[in-house]
Formats: structure tokens, C-alpha cells, sequence
């Protein structure tokens, strides 16, 4: 058998080769989406700032439940069928989701505080329970991006943390952008709100705690 342009199986009609691209930018567009998430951006702020301090006590308190634990409840959900897709549309299990997610902030932030956590950890994990919380409120009606409070508020508290080391992380703003609006998960507004609210309410929660 000969090789030919679109391999063993012969040429690419015209279809074919215009479905290749797409096929690989949505690939990348879900890759972007789950690197970019609410539990592996957790992973990365409590572990730059266990670094940073010298505490990975309460780092990995932090990572546990604020990373680890959410993380394997969306995949029990998904598993289970109670969801459908990790990141789903549905507006009430989105909630129930964000609900979860808080009470799992919270219960971590209060353990942080047990085991007297840094006062740099211990706001970042009560900005992670207000801003879940302020997102939860306004998906009740207006379904703004998850993914992009996450990176508004994990943007923040890496610059407060480690400085001009985080600029690089600003790259991630029009990745999560365009990997949902291509995924059509949100609109420009959605991405943008989310995006302005996770960092203007960390700002301001470090601002008013930390100064």
C-alpha cells in the first residue's frame, strides 16, 4: 500500500482536512481548561506559597482542601453521572457545586487557622471562600466563568506572594479566555466578569487584611 499525503488510509478529502485543525484546537482548548482549573490553581498558589514561607504544614493542609478534595468530588460527580461533563452548563448543579466547593474552603481555611497558618495563606484561603461564595450568588443568575475568578484571583495572590516572578502567569488570562470562548462554555462578558471579579475581591481582601 502506498503512503500518501493523508496516510495509510489515503488521501484527505477536502472535509477532513479542514476537521484536523479544529479537532487539535479543541483538544487544546480542553487541555488549556483543565490545566486552568479551580483545583490546580490551588495546587499551584498553596504550593508556591508553602515555598515561599517555609510552612508546608500548613501548605498541605491547604492543598488538601482546597485542591485534592474538590478535585476528587468533581470526579465522583462525573463518575457517578450526576454530571455529564466536568465543567458543566447546568446552572443548579453549578451551584451545588460552588456550594461544595465553599464548604470544603472553609472547612480548610478554619483548619489553617487551627494549626496557626501565616496570615499571607490565611487570607488567600478566606479570598477562596468569599470568592466562591460571590460566584455562587451571581451564577444564580448570570452564568459568569468559573475558570476565569480562578485565574483572576490565583494572579493575584502569586504577584502578592513572589512579585515580578508571577508576570509569566498573566499568560494564562488569554489562554483561559479563548480555550472557553472557543469551547463556547461563555461569552466575552462571562470571561471577563469572572476574570475582574476574582481579582478585584482577592486584591481587595489582601489589601484590607495584609496591607
Amino acid at each position: 500500500m502506498r503512503r500518501q499525503q493523508g496516510g495509510w488510509l489515503g488521501p484527505l478529502n477536502r472535509g477532513e482536512q479542514l476537521a484536523r485543525p479544529c479537532f487539535r484546537l479543541h483538544l487544546v482548548a480542553h487541555f488549556f481548561s483543565h490545566l486552568l482549573n479551580p483545583a490546580l490553581l490551588a495546587l499551584l498558589v498553596f504550593g508556591v506559597q508553602a515555598h515561599v514561607l517555609g510552612d508546608w504544614l500548613a501548605g498541605s493542609v491547604a492543598i488538601s482542601t482546597f485542591s485534592l478534595f474538590p478535585g476528587l468530588l468533581l470526579w465522583h460527580f462525573v463518575r457517578s453521572g450526576y454530571l455529564d461533563k466536568a465543567y458543566t452548563d447546568d446552572r443548579n448543579k453549578r451551584a451545588t457545586l460552588l456550594l461544595l466547593g465553599a464548604l470544603c474552603y472553609a472547612l480548610g481555611s478554619a483548619a489553617l487557622y487551627g494549626i496557626g497558618a501565616p496570615p499571607l495563606m490565611l487570607v488567600t484561603a478566606a479570598s477562596g471562600v468569599v470568592n466562591t461564595l460571590l460566584v455562587w450568588w451571581i451564577n444564580r443568575f448570570y452564568k459568569i466563568s468559573i475558570h476565569a475568578a480562578g485565574v483572576g484571583g490565583a494572579t493575584c495572590v502569586l504577584l502578592i506572594s513572589v512579585g515580578s516572578a508571577a508576570w509569566l502567569f498573566l499568560l494564562s488570562w488569554p489562554a483561559v479566555a479563548w480555550a472557553r470562548l472557543y469551547l463556547r462554555a461563555h461569552t466575552p462578558m462571562q470571561v471577563g466578569a469572572g476574570g475582574a471579579l476574582g481579582a478585584g475581591s482577592t486584591a481587595l481582601l489582601y489589601s484590607a487584611f495584609i496591607g
